[in-house]
């Protein structure tokens, strides 16, 4: 699989539903998607099937079958897991309860990350793209965006 990488704004049609960009749908191959959101609650993980079978056989090694915290944890995240069904037209939408927690309207940030690609809500995605660059020290101009050269 090619990794993913960069960012790409979108917007949601009066339906909620979207389109993975064609550039991370390419590199993600043709396999189900997979989502996940992060525990934080800010944006939500999607991935392949190969990447849910590297998480899942990492998550299993080691666990035990007594309840522990590690037992809840892995739960907390087999529990999360969840199919993104694409339509004919290569479409999905979020279940209404995670689009609700990670706030997600119309516009859209999709962050590739390797073998996986985040899908943040645009507002959310600025803010944290910004409280980055303040702490990274990158010089930016009075509007927030990092000053070019």
């Amino acid at each position: 699989m090619k990794p993913v990488f960069g960012t790409i704004c979108i917007q949601a049609d009066e339906r909620g539903r979207m389109r993975i960009p064609a550039l991370y749908r390419t590199a993600l191959g043709e396999t189900i998607l997979y989502g996940f959101k992060n525990k934080n609650g800010n944006y939500l993980n999607i991935f392949g099937q190969d990447t849910l079978n590297d998480l899942l056989e990492k998550l299993s090694d080691g666990v035990g079958v007594e309840e522990s915290e590690d037992v809840e944890n892995v739960r907390d995240i087999y529990m999360n897991i969840f199919d993104i069904q694409e339509d004919k037209q290569g479409r999905f939408t979020i279940p209404p309860h995670i689009r609700e927690e990670l706030n997600l309207t119309k516009d859209v940030v999709f962050v590739g990350m390797g073998k996986k690609i985040e899908l943040w809500d645009k507002v959310a995605y600025d803010e944290y793209a910004k409280q980055r660059r303040q702490k990274s020290g990158v010089v930016t101009t009075k509007d927030g965006k990092p000053l070019t050269y």
